[in-house]
């Protein structure tokens, strides 16, 4: 009977960084929802830009939205780095925490002795969290900058 125990432990220590899996995988679909919108505005934005770059005779209020186009649109292009950069994070942290399953699962049943890899990937794995979190205060940032600008035209 103790094997048995033994195994669900194993078990149970083999799916713990599948909490981490649904984690960043709800960040994940965040992110992607936040790409998706910013390509929509993207879209807006350059249509209002072409359509007003095409018009003859512009009024000094069109010449003004035209400038703020042009900074809304270089804003967004960059928020959607920082989004893109995020969203590549987190499919690399659900790889890292996938592999940690794995290690741990090989540690267990084939190749003891991964002890100090499998810490590795995981914490590799939190680090892309991390970084990809940062991202997204950076262009959370940038939205709001962005705002300001729509704001003033």
């Amino acid at each position: 009977m103790a094997q048995v125990s033994e195994i669900v432990q194993d078990i149970q220590y083999v799916l713990a960084p599948a909490v981490m899996v649904s984690s960043s995988a709800l960040l994940l679909l965040g992110f992607q929802n936040k790409f998706s919108n910013l390509a929509s505005r993207f879209r807006v934005l350059n249509q209002e830009k072409r359509s007003l770059s095409g018009k003859k005779g512009k009024e000094n209020k069109e010449e003004i939205r035209m400038k703020n186009l042009d900074k809304q649109i270089g804003n967004l292009m960059s928020r959607g780095r920082y989004v893109k950069n995020a969203i590549i994070l987190a499919y690399a942290a659900i790889v890292c925490f996938t592999g940690t399953s794995i290690l741990i699962f090989l540690n267990v049943y084939g190749a003891p002795g991964l002890h100090h890899l499998v810490i590795s990937v995981f914490l590799l794995g939190l680090f892309c969290i991390l970084v990809g979190s940062v991202f997204i205060i950076f262009e959370t940032n940038l939205f709001y900058r962005t705002l300001v600008l729509e704001k003033e035209s």
